[in-house]
Order: C-alpha cells, then sequence, then structure tokens
C-alpha cells in the first residue's frame, strides 16, 4: 500500500498519453509537422494531466470520495464521528488508510494556508496551546503513530516540521510516545526553531520526545543539548544518559562498549528522574506517564539558572528550584478567618515577602491575586533584582480582601502567562465559588488537559481547607507534577 490507487492509475494515465503523443508524432513526422508536432504532445499531456487531477481515480469508491471529504473539510464534528468510525473499525481504516492519510494531509496543509493568510500576526502564535488544534488532528495523527503503516508514520514525520507550533509538539510527542526513530532527524532540527529558544514547553516536548528513543543518533543529540541547555532540562537529559544501555545501539555490545569509553558516567550531572506525577514516590517513567506528559523533578535546578541551585528557601516546605514562578494568592472573603496570630490572608503575605525578599536576581517572578476576579501584579515575569523586590513587596502589602473565589479563572490565567513560565504556587483556602467552571472536577479536567503540552508544575497550598478541597489541591498538584502542602 505504498503508492496510493490514485497514484498508480495517473502512471497508467501518463504513460498511455505518452504512447498516443509518440504515435501521432510519428504521423506529423510523415507530413513535415514534427516541429509542431512535438508541442502538441507536450499540450496533450500537460492538459490530461490537469484532467486527471479533477477526476477520481479508478477503483476510489464514492464512500472513499465522501470520507475524503469529510476529513479534509472543515466541519469538526462531522470529522470526529468519522475519525470515531475508523477507531472502532480496524479493518475500515487498514482499507482506507491511503485515503486517510492523503486526506490528512490535506488538512494539515489548511492550517498552513490559514496562518499565511493570516499575514504575520498568525505566525506569532504561541506555540503551546494544543486546545486551540481540532482533536481529530490530535487523534488522526495518534491513529498514525500507533500504525505500522510507513505512510501513515511519515505523515507524523512531516507534522513535526509544521509551522504551526502546536501542531508540531503534538507530533513530537506521538513520536516519543511510540519510539519513531524514523523521526530522529526531524527532532534535531527543531532546535533551530525560534520556538525553541522562545517557549520552555517546546523545548521540553523536544528533550521528552528524545529521550524516549531508543537509537544512537537520539543519544548523540541530547549529548550535545547537555552542553547546550541549563537547569532543569539538562538534568532530565543527564538522566536519560545515565540510563542509556545496549539497547540504544540495537544490541551491538561494541558500538556500546565505544560509547562508554567517550562518555564516561562521571561526565554528566547528578540525574533526576521522569516520573509518573500521579503516582508519589515512583521514580520510574511508565506507559501512563509518557502518555499523559507529565514530568516531575525532585531537588534540581530551573532551566534557567545555569545549573545551580537559586537558594536554600522554600515556600511552605517546598523547595524553589524554579528559576520562572508565578506566585498565585487567594484574597476572596473567607481568607479573614483568624488564624494562631493573624488572619489566613496576613499570614499569607507575610509568606509570601519573605519569600520575595529572597528571591536572587537570576530568578524571575510574578504575582497573580483572585477572589471573583483575577489581578496580576505584571502581565510577565521580571527579574528580582532589588527595585522589582521592591515594588512587589509593596504590591503584597496592599493586598486587601475580595469577594469570592474564582479557582478556575485564575489557573487559567497562569496557563496564558508568559511562555517562559516553568511553575506556578497556588495558595487557596477555599472551595471554587465563582467563574466559568467552578465543580472541582471540570476544573481539573479543563486545566490538566489544556496543561498536556504546557507543562506547567501546580504546586498548591491549603489552608485550613475542607476535605473536599483538599483532595482537589491534591490531585492538580499531582497531576501536573508539583506538590501539595496543608497550612492550618
Amino acid at each position: 500500500m505504498k503508492f496510493s490507487v490514485r497514484l498508480r492509475h495517473y502512471f497508467v494515465r501518463i504513460r498511455s498519453f505518452f504512447d498516443i503523443g509518440r504515435a501521432r508524432a510519428g504521423a506529423l513526422q510523415s507530413t513535415g509537422e514534427l516541429v509542431m508536432g512535438k508541442w502538441k504532445v507536450c499540450a496533450v499531456f500537460l492538459v490530461a494531466f490537469a484532467a486527471m487531477s479533477l477526476q477520481p481515480a479508478v477503483g476510489e469508491t464514492a464512500a472513499q470520495r465522501r470520507m475524503s471529504r469529510v476529513l479534509s473539510g472543515r466541519s469538526e464534528p462531522a470529522r470526529l464521528k468519522t475519525v470515531a468510525m475508523l477507531r472502532m473499525n480496524p479493518n475500515l481504516l487498514y482499507e482506507n488508510m491511503d485515503v486517510v492519510t492523503s486526506a490528512t494531509r490535506l488538512l494539515l496543509d489548511s492550517f498552513e494556508s490559514d496562518r499565511e493568510d493570516g499575514g504575520d500576526n498568525a505566525t506569532a502564535k504561541p506555540a503551546a496551546k494544543p486546545s486551540s488544534v481540532p482533536d481529530s488532528v490530535n487523534q488522526l495523527l495518534a491513529i498514525f503513530a500507533a500504525s505500522p503503516n510507513e505512510d501513515a508514520r511519515s505523515t507524523v514525520i512531516d507534522a513535526i516540521e509544521h509551522t504551526d507550533g502546536r501542531i508540531s509538539m503534538i507530533a513530537m510527542d506521538l513520536v516519543g510516545r511510540h519510539e519513531i526513530q524514523a523521526a530522529v532527524e526531524s527532532l534535531q532540527d527543531q532546535i533551530m526553531r525560534s520556538e525553541f529558544e522562545d517557549q520552555y514547553a517546546y523545548r521540553f516536548t523536544l528533550v521528552r520526545a528524545l529521550a524516549q528513543l531508543h537509537c544512537p543518533r537520539s543519544i548523540e543529540i541530547m549529548h550535545q543539548l547537555h552542553s547546550q541547555l541549563r537547569g532543569q532540562l539538562r538534568h532530565e537529559i543527564a538522566n536519560r544518559l545515565a540510563d542509556v544501555d545496549v539497547r540504544d545501539f540495537d544490541g551491538d555490545r561494541k558500538a556500546y562498549a565505544q560509547y562508554l569509553e567517550q562518555h564516561p558516567a562521571d561526565s554528566l550531572v547528578r540525574p533526576v528522574s521522569f516520573v509518573d506525577g500521579n503516582v508519589a514516590g515512583n521514580i520510574a517513567m511508565n506507559g501512563d506517564a509518557a502518555m499523559s506528559g507529565k514530568l516531575t523533578l525532585h531537588d534540581v535546578s530551573s532551566e534557567s539558572t545555569g545549573g545551580l541551585k537559586l537558594s536554600k528557601s522554600h515556600y511552605y516546605g517546598i523547595n524553589l528550584n524554579a528559576g520562572r514562578m508565578l506566585f498565585v494568592i487567594d484574597r476572596s472573603g473567607s481568607m479573614k478567618h483568624p488564624t494562631r496570630y493573624d488572619t489566613r490572608l496576613q499570614n499569607a503575605k507575610r509568606e509570601l515577602v519573605r519569600v520575595i525578599d529572597d528571591l536572587p536576581p537570576e530568578a524571575e517572578f510574578s504575582i497573580m491575586l483572585f477572589d471573583t476576579r483575577v489581578q496580576a501584579w505584571k502581565e510577565e515575569l521580571l527579574p528580582a533584582y532589588p527595585q522589582n523586590k521592591r515594588e512587589a513587596i509593596a504590591f503584597v502589602e496592599r493586598i486587601a480582601l475580595g469577594d469570592k473565589t474564582n479557582t478556575h479563572g485564575v489557573l487559567s490565567d497562569a496557563l496564558e502567562f508568559d511562555d517562559q513560565l516553568e511553575v506556578v504556587f497556588v495558595l487557596t483556602d477555599g472551595q471554587p465559588t465563582f467563574g466559568k467552571l467552578t465543580h472541582p472536577d471540570a476544573i481539573l479536567r479543563d486545566i490538566v488537559g489544556r496543561n498536556r503540552m504546557r507543562h506547567l508544575k501546580f504546586h498548591t497550598i491549603g489552608v485550613g481547607v475542607n476535605p473536599l478541597t483538599e483532595e482537589f489541591l491534591k490531585r492538580l498538584s499531582e497531576q501536573t507534577g508539583g506538590e501539595f502542602r496543608e497550612v492550618n
């Protein structure tokens, strides 16, 4: 099934037109019309090829043509229905794989066209917003990545090069998850893209995809990145390189021995682990963790700190290992309740002032408040220079009590914050009571789903929370690779 029925039919038609052309040219030559005859042969060939492009291929049924139109069309509900039918019927997918891959390529090309039509602003969209890519695209690429069909997998590999960084990230995630080694060179090419420099999530996705491949080339690229990157991602690469074994060399023990001679183990920094954020204490990446795309880091530095820990400081017992962080504070009316010495809000303000004052200048941070509405101190991360810290502390000291608890609103805004953001600290004392979503399960589905390719780590601090809110905060932190702390 390497060539589609349509393509094979084209070759047959083209050859027949050449035969007709040669016969016609012979007749013309006998009457002194050879030169004009050759031009007519070329014209016949071009017209025939254009006509074939508009005609259905021999053997392509009406049902296949309808399927192609639906998959490459603009109706997302119709496309999802067709994708669901293909997933439930593997034989149907197998019989129509050529049609499905061709239609998907047309669909991906339409994203390219839409971005070009949108001008410069279209190409400037952030890479880390997979939720704005139709779910049918995710599902189709996932089907292809799991398929042994070469054309199907090539579609996924080609999607890595897509100009839309969101689609590129989805494709990178899939080739890593399914260990498609043929994609390794396309992965390396992504290092030169602007998203690699501008988007922490893009770098994260690329490094993880390389880490999941088992081939000498991916190991070589990770060694190059190990010397290029710093902090979190450098430690993640070191962890993968420390785990290299003969499987990465397709069982070639001689090649593996040569690798060990060239790269002694003590040349790498102390590694940490890819782990499943849903299982506390588990330090091995399992299938669920790979599919969910979560990465939990333990006692390592941020990527932005040159491989050094920022400080020995902590925030409610959570080590400040990240270099780019957002502090989220609940100022709803319930934060007026007293604690041992002050109100909940006053204690929260005092602890945040202490942490900000301890930040080194290489750290970057911002602050976000929420009650009924969400308010940010600054709309982007700022370095922890003395002047910025003084302004931030003054902002914290002016925080006053508000009204209801718009938890979903502030978490959504955190996902849309600075593209270099790595970690969010969320402090709250109450159950969500206001916003687009208020049920904890609905909030988790939305936020965790949208964070799948954003890779933000949410640390949560519950102040005097009830069991329901405690469970919500625990699940949010666990499912994003963060930690939970309870404060009474």
